[in-house]
């Protein structure tokens, strides 16, 4: 892994723990308080395809609601080609953040943007 590319997913997951995680851990808790399985799992940057839909770095917010046959996932992908980071939820449009940019107020509003839609969503 080159230098750019090194610094890039450390700087994705150091944003991750300070401020991703700890929001993403919150909505599981309260999300598990109203009946429904949710957890979160990571899978770390490999500069080799690996037959996964990405090389990584990803951080994963997966969702079965109560009563529904299929899990939705809302995943915070690190795209190290573009420096950036997407916030990619179940056929919705990927939304693009600086790395850098990223706060508090933006990650709950994309959370709780995704929960309104994936917690009503009926097949």
């Amino acid at each position: 892994m080159d230098r750019d590319t090194d610094l890039f997913v450390q700087a994705f997951w150091v944003k991750c723990r300070d401020v991703i995680r700890p929001e993403l851990d919150r909505v599981v808790d309260e999300l598990k308080r109203a009946g429904h399985d949710a957890n979160v799992s990571t899978h770390e940057y490999s500069p080799v395809a690996d037959h996964l839909p990405d090389i990584g770095p990803v951080l994963t917010l997966t969702v079965h609601p109560k009563g529904a046959p299929e899990g939705r996932t809302l995943q915070f992908h690190g795209d190290v080609a573009k420096g950036s980071l997407e916030i990619i939820g179940n056929g919705a449009k990927a939304h693009r953040h600086e790395l850098a940019a990223l706060d508090e107020p933006v990650v709950k509003r994309e959370i709780t943007d995704w929960l309104a839609v994936a917690l009503n969503h009926h097949p």
